[in-house]
């Protein structure tokens, strides 16, 4: 297989000549979702849900999958598409701004990785990719065409829901909610409590496993709502917290705190190793769910609450809105 040095070699014009744009693709197809044909609707940072590229059916990569994968990237009627301009598999991304580089190819997976969240946060469902397919262009022989090339393939776990969720139909007005959700979830900056709750979901929802699914769940709920500090009672203050955040009243308040105390309790016994195949975790998981989904989606409703949960300030301003005793939120830090 060629690598992206030698694709960088074979496809740069003269070193005097002024260098012209290289189209690549990132296509991410997509399981289990039927929507019409010719369907575009655009995600954040340059991805678009649209029809799988003709030529992607017919790339002889595919050859090179397992039978199962190739299979689904031939069934499958949509796609999480980015057309971008790189030269080469592996070539540094320039709009990346963390301390170690990162490729093109690198980003752009992990930006498809959150549409397909930003998809199961609007509603839960089978919905998902196994797959992502990297590709630059290749020049056709004696011709000044193009035709895109795949040099690099990712296999993914699959998001697992619940099986209450199995029935749900995800159609293009949820797929449009999805977009904007992932507009946002893109500009999330990296180590805050957010960030951290975003990889224990997508974790939890790659885990089959009941009972390590509903700890990570819990990772996620535990970095938005615990404390800086390790001291108090930690399953009455993440229900406090909790509670207050979503409820719109105070007898909705209480209701939701008993909830998130049951719910809580469940996974102390997971993690204590006392959990022994209950069948109540099945009731507890759908609860679990339905809380950090909602959470997470209010959290990225509210330009005002996402900074202050980025912020230093987020268990500050949860003790306050504890103490003030209302369901609406305390005036937000400068």
């Amino acid at each position: 297989m060629l690598t992206g040095a030698h694709l960088t070699h074979m496809m740069r014009q003269e070193d005097n000549a002024p260098r012209t744009a290289i189209m690549s693709f990132t296509v991410v197809p997509l399981h289990n979702l039927q929507l019409g044909k010719g369907t575009r609707i655009p995600f954040g940072n340059g991805f678009v849900l649209q029809d799988v590229p003709d030529w992607v059916r017919n790339e002889t990569f595919l050859d090179y999958l397992s039978y199962w994968d190739r299979e689904s990237v031939r069934d499958a009627k949509h796609a999480f598409v980015a057309e971008y301009d790189a030269d080469s598999i592996g070539e540094p991304d320039p709009s990346w701004k963390g301390e170690k580089p990162k490729t093109i190819q690198d980003s752009k997976t992990q930006i498809a990785l959150l549409a397909n969240l930003a998809l199961w946060l609007r509603l839960p469902s089978n919905v998902c990719c196994t797959v992502i397919l990297h590709s630059i262009p290749h020049p056709i022989a004696g011709t000044e065409e193009t035709r895109q090339v795949v040099l690099r393939s990712e296999s993914q776990t699959p998001l697992f829901c619940h099986p209450i969720d199995l029935s749900n139909v995800v159609s293009a007005q949820h797929v449009v909610k999805a977009a904007e959700i992932h507009v946002v979830l893109c500009g999330i900056p990296r180590d805050n409590a957010v960030w951290v709750a975003l990889r224990a979901l997508w974790a939890a929802l790659t885990m089959y496993s009941a009972d390590i699914r509903y700890s990570l769940f819990w990772v996620g709920l535990e970095a938005l709502f615990g404390a800086d500090d390790s001291s108090g009672e930690i399953s009455y203050k993440l229900a406090q917290r909790i509670s207050f955040f979503l409820a719109d009243n105070p007898e909705d308040a209480r209701a939701l705190f008993r909830r998130v105390k049951k719910c809580y309790g469940i996974r102390s016994r997971i993690v204590h190793g006392r959990w022994e195949n209950d069948p109540a975790i099945d009731a507890g998981m759908a609860d679990t769910e339905a809380i950090i989904r909602t959470v997470v989606r209010h959290l990225l409703d509210s330009p005002d609450l996402l900074r202050t949960f980025i912020s230093k300030h987020r268990d500050k301003f949860l003790e306050d809105w504890v103490f003030s005793r209302a369901t609406d939120p305390p005036p937000f830090p400068a």
